[in-house]
């Protein structure tokens, strides 16, 4: 008898949350951060509006997590307050995935 080797593509966008969490009465437990579909001006009015909210200038935007989170929360199509009561360990994650996007 024949092995069939069957793979399962994954889908590198899912981000699966450490816990459900529930925002505006809607539960998640992943997240589709779709940063391909991004486009520069997405970035540009991203980064006018970082620049806006600073009190400091921020030399590498890459490198700031509040910064990785407007990127991400439009990767995902969430408004950023979401990110807000997410928790730490999310933050966290999600900020390293928008911060290797911004860097490769």
């Amino acid at each position: 008898m024949e092995k069939q080797n069957i793979t399962t593509e994954v889908d590198e966008r899912i981000f699966t949350l450490s816990r459900p969490f529930t925002f505006e009465e809607k539960e998640y437990t992943e997240l589709l951060l779709d940063f391909e579909s991004l486009l520069g001006s997405d970035l540009l009015q991203i980064n006018s509006q970082f620049d806006a909210e600073q009190k400091s200038p921020v030399f590498v935007k890459a490198l700031s997590l509040s910064y990785q989170l407007s990127v991400a929360a439009a990767a995902a199509k969430l408004p950023k307050e979401f990110f807000n009561s997410l928790p730490a360990k999310d933050v966290s994650k999600v900020g390293l995935q928008a911060q290797n996007f911004l860097l490769i």
